[in-house]
């Protein structure tokens, strides 16, 4: 969903479009509110409507935005508008699919099947812009058109090959109009370790969705090299993932997840600093093989982490929750560094996305002891007074 597309949305909009740094940001980060609204919308549908029938509508509306981002209009709007709908639909996919290993992955393998699902994800995101490089070479046309076909292909894979996994969904409790219970501030607050655990993670997210504006740019204007490179970057990315994940998911397995978190903040933090002093196509290939780790921690243990803590009945929304986070990074991140690269430089961009994830290792250290101070109080033997017999 947007592989082969979103690697050259910069370029394509800025050099194909005509359109200025600022106005491509603005453009992202409007387009990114789709996103959002996806993610809050899915995250109640795949509750209170279905798992199956919520992955499909959202890639149809997927491939129906992509689609129109082909065509040319004279104003830069109506890109936002078909990238809103574009990723309306990846917002909408993201809670259903999550919640749908939930589901079926009992607790003691999900966090392998977490794994499992990141690993094919990012399978499509190495190839996708590895073969969207030489198709935007030819025609940016034919990424639109890549794109499209793969959307269509899953949703009919989708209906035919996948079951429903609500579990209300034909039993006697649909029969008897047992209803999802609504969300509520005390459901919020009853669960608010996993809420802050999830609104930590936008300073880990935010990093990526900063590189995926940034690397195209950096590579076809400070570093003067092909699009080609953009494609190697992302499967550079991939391969990693390929690589270590599942090493990776066994050596944090039944770990403390916000020390594994405080682990993926400084990993990121330093592949992000051998980009701002190396500076060149082969230091963004060395940054990004050594964040790509921080990144594979991440994007492991927040879904499981939710997963293993929330109530059956606000499971999807609470999965939603990660995504709107990583959804409002997208609509941040585009506008404010299009911003910096416009009136600032791209070094000065390089050295925000640096300073992200380590805002976030500061988080999760906090969190951390917090949760470790409060697990040794609550083992602590509770101390009484010493009884005197009466006399």
């Amino acid at each position: 969903m947007g592989a082969f597309v979103f690697p050259y949305l910069t370029i394509y909009l800025s050099e194909a479009r005509g359109y200025s740094y600022e106005t491509v940001g603005a453009v992202l980060s409007v387009g990114s509110l789709g996103l959002l609204a996806g993610n809050f919308a899915g995250g109640t549908l795949t509750d209170r409507w279905s798992r199956k029938w919520t992955l499909i509508m959202a890639l149809l509306l997927n491939a129906s935005g992509f689609a129109g981002l082909a065509l040319h209009y004279p104003h830069p709007w109506f890109y936002a508008f078909f990238l809103f709908v574009g990723y309306l639909g990846a917002g909408l996919y993201t809670p259903a699919a999550n919640t749908v290993i939930a589901d079926i992955a009992p607790a003691t393998v999900r966090p392998f099947a977490y794994t499992v699902n990141y690993v094919c994800i990012n399978l499509g995101m190495g190839l996708g812009p590895l073969i969207g490089g030489f198709l935007a070479t030819v025609s940016f046309r034919w990424i639109f058109i890549g794109d499209v076909a793969t959307s269509l292909a899953c949703a009919g894979l989708i209906l035919y090959g996948v079951a429903e996994t609500k579990p209300d969904i034909g039993s006697t409790a649909l029969q008897t109009k047992t209803r999802t219970p609504r969300m509520s501030w005390s459901v919020w607050k009853q669960n608010q370790t996993v809420v802050i655990f999830c609104l930590f993670y936008f300073f880990l997210i935010g990093p990526l969705m900063g590189m995926e504006f940034a690397v195209p740019l950096l590579i076809s204007k400070e570093f003067a090299s092909s699009l080609v490179y953009v494609g190697i970057i992302y499967t550079i990315n991939a391969c990693c993932i390929l690589a270590f994940s599942f090493l990776i998911e066994k050596l944090i397995r039944n770990r403390n997840e916000f020390l594994m978190m405080v682990l993926s903040g400084a990993i990121w933090t330093l592949g992000m600093s051998v980009l701002l002093f190396g500076y060149s196509v082969i230091a963004l290939m060395i940054c990004t093989a050594i964040w790509t780790i921080g990144e594979i921690i991440a994007s492991i243990l927040v879904p499981t982490f939710v997963a293993s803590r929330v109530p059956e009945a606000f499971k999807g929304r609470f999965m939603a929750l990660n995504d709107i986070v990583r959804s409002l990074a997208g609509v941040i991140f585009p506008i404010g560094l299009g911003f910096l690269w416009t009136y600032q430089s791209a070094g000065v961009v390089v050295l925000a996305i640096t300073l992200l994830p380590a805002i976030g290792t500061v988080c999760y250290t906090v969190l951390f002891l917090k949760n470790s101070m409060l697990r040794r109080t609550a083992a602590a033997p509770m101390k009484t007074e010493p009884r005197t017999e009466p006399q």
